[in-house]
């Protein structure tokens, strides 16, 4: 008799929404079983045109209760774009401002969910899919081992997403990507290697960058391409397979200045939300071909909404922007700045520290409880802010050298970062080592980080060892021999020469450069970190359930061949 109950109250909560609302509906509430979790996994957007407010609410509220998840606005892990049973698509890219339907995304009619709680199982959704194919000109069925259409960075608002459990196909001049904001966050210490940790390995799957603006993520098994020479990848508008010395004037730079000083703000206050969409903004008026003259204008580029054409506006006509003077006269935002570029704090240790009536540097040195690595970001604190010259990076890279090569004749090093990317200043400095022979690198990442310690180069640990795989990293502080010289960071690792290619891309950057080498390996089935290339990845959402198998890549070269982009030396990857 309960089960009986339960179907009943599920079809009234489906299809008769005003019943329903009249109704005690203790069964909403309720959490269903296990054996219920049907919608694990599963992610809606649920569009609300020609969708009853009431209705609307009972869908979320049993897609919940069924263990799937409802976002309020299309995301890179959304699996459904839910429609009134109605809808069509004409109507969808209107409601949505888009040229062309959503390619990436299943479409489904609301009629898919009524149907899943009445059979309390995730049906097949065939048959309620609605027909977003019909508005794309010319396309034809591909699947995504054999796609021929162009693939275009995140930078882009094309984007030639063929995966096979949409049976879908290239898509085409659309800007559903300007609806599919990924999870923003600041990136790792902002520091001059601008390497980020791999997609695969932080939560939610990605890491977002200002100009990286969408893409759905495979939920089946990636095919794995066709890493011939002979294959010649249609690259489009990815950057990686761009030169960054190609001639761009940022003809808008006026506005850009001011939104990088929000977006430095909102980074201090851990507001990543608001700091990615402001990244995204800058990334589409960089790109923009002529200076702002209006709001529609604004509010035309690629992922700006009303509210921020506003602040462009703003800055546009008068040359200011009224939350930005705000936040430059507002005293804790200031301090929050000024504790988050303290060495080993973040925006949630500076807000403590704020928190606990702490507001200069010499507070946090007499009355906070700092760990080791912030006594030191505190005590040289305006020596780590301060960047380089060209030429002491150069020193430091030759220091490390001579003392390795002393240790184990024949090895290899390198200085990565801008260094590397050819910048005339660095704000550290990160060396590879490694041996070619194979095995000779072994043993000495000790010997090597306690011979400079010996010579007094090395003044202090930040993190005295870190182990990654197959790979040694020290993180600390160096100062070269002389009169007023600067403590500078520097950051050491070993790898084994097998790994090495794909740790020089790693180490070389730019984080820009890397996010879209990580992104073109995804949409391949491949996945790329500073230990290897690998093909054959399968994926499902932003887990990866099968590692793949790893490509021999025993130079740089051999990683961009791999992947079909046209090899970029270090100096023509500063994006």
């Amino acid at each position: 008799m309960a089960q009986r109950k339960r179907t009943h109250d599920v079809y009234v909560e489906t299809l008769n929404p005003n019943r329903a609302k009249r109704q005690k509906r203790s069964s909403e509430s309720a959490s269903a079983s296990p054996g219920e979790k049907f919608l694990c996994g599963t992610v809606l957007f649920l569009l609300p045109a020609g969708i009853q407010k009431t209705r609307l609410q009972l869908f979320k509220t049993q897609v919940a209760k069924y263990g799937g998840l409802v976002e309020d606005s299309v995301t890179d892990r959304t699996t459904h774009f839910v429609v009134d049973d109605s809808m069509t698509v004409e109507r969808m890219c209107k409601i949505m401002k888009i040229d062309t339907p959503p390619l990436d995304t299943t479409v489904v009619k609301s009629a898919w969910l009524s149907a899943c709680f009445r059979a309390k199982e995730k049906v097949d959704c065939d048959s309620f899919k609605l027909d977003v194919c019909s508005l794309a000109p010319g396309a034809t069925p591909t699947s995504a081992s054999d796609s021929k259409g162009p693939l275009t960075d995140h930078t882009s608002a094309a984007d030639a997403e063929t995966e096979s459990r949409h049976h879908q196909f290239p898509k085409v001049g659309v800007m559903w990507n300007a609806f599919k904001p990924q999870p923003g966050g600041r990136e790792e210490e902002d520091v001059d290697s601008d390497y980020v940790p791999s997609d695969d390995d932080q939560p939610g799957g990605s890491t977002s960058g200002a100009a990286d603006t969408g893409g759905s993520t495979s939920t089946s098994a990636d095919t794995t391409p066709n890493t011939s020479p002979e294959k010649k990848l249609p690259v489009g508008k990815w950057i990686c397979a761009q030169s960054s010395k190609a001639p761009k004037a940022n003809l808008n730079e006026h506005i850009t200045s001011k939104l990088e000083d929000m977006v430095k703000n909102y980074e201090s206050t851990n507001d990543k939300w608001r700091a990615f969409g402001y990244q995204k903004a800058i990334a589409a008026l960089r790109k923009h071909p002529k200076e702002i003259t209006s709001w529609e204008e604004a509010r035309s580029l690629q992922g700006v909404g009303s509210k921020l054409a506003d602040k462009i506006w703003e800055i546009a006509q008068s040359g200011e922007l009224r939350k930005l003077n705000e936040f430059q006269s507002s005293e804790e935002i200031q301090v929050l700045k000024l504790f988050t570029d303290v060495w080993g704090a973040g925006p949630t240790t500076a807000r403590t520290w704020y928190q606990q009536g702490f507001r200069t540097l010499e507070d946090l040195k007499t009355k906070a409880n700092l760990t080791h690595q912030q006594k030191v970001g505190v005590r040289i604190y305006d020596d780590l802010l301060d960047r380089m010259p060209r030429e002491e990076a150069t020193e430091i890279g030759r220091i490390v050298h001579d003392a390795a090569e002393a240790i184990q004749p024949g090895i290899l090093t390198q200085v990565c970062g801008s260094y590397r990317r050819g910048k005339a200043d660095c704000g550290d400095v990160d060396v590879l080592v490694t041996h070619p022979d194979g095995h000779s690198e072994k043993g000495i990442f000790a010997k090597l980080v306690q011979r400079l310690k010996d010579t007094g180069f090395l003044t202090d640990d930040l993190v005295s060892v870190e182990d990654n795989g197959n790979q040694k990293k020290y993180l600390g502080v160096c100062k070269l021999p002389g009169v007023n010289r600067k403590h500078r960071r520097l950051d050491i690792i070993v790898v084994p020469y097998e790994e090495y290619a794909c740790a020089l891309v790693y180490f070389t950057g730019s984080a820009h450069f890397n996010r879209s080498l990580r992104h073109l390996c995804k949409k391949m089935g491949m996945s790329l970190n500073e230990h290897a290339l690998k093909k054959g990845v399968v994926r499902k959402g932003a887990e990866k359930i099968y590692e793949g198998t790893t490509v021999p890549t025993p130079t740089e070269e051999s990683v961009f061949t791999a992947l079909g982009v046209p090899f970029r030396p270090p100096e023509e990857r500063d994006h």
